[in-house]
């Protein structure tokens, strides 16, 4: 599966679910007691590790 191959390359990022390109913010992270402020932040990491994930693919194409 491509997903468990980028892995094989990089280790996830801090906000990257088992999915590669896809990321959890906020009370949806397990065990996770965030609140809007927080998820605010770490949405703003997710932006960036995203950007970065995008990157990666455009090196690849």
């Amino acid at each position: 599966m491509a997903n468990s191959l980028i892995y094989k390359k990089r280790k996830p990022q801090s906000l990257e679910t088992s999915i590669s390109g896809f990321y959890a913010v906020g009370d949806v992270r397990k065990g996770s007691v965030k609140r809007v402020a927080s998820a605010v932040g770490e949405g703003s990491i997710a932006i960036s590790q995203i950007h970065q994930y995008l990157d990666e693919l455009k090196m690849k194409m």
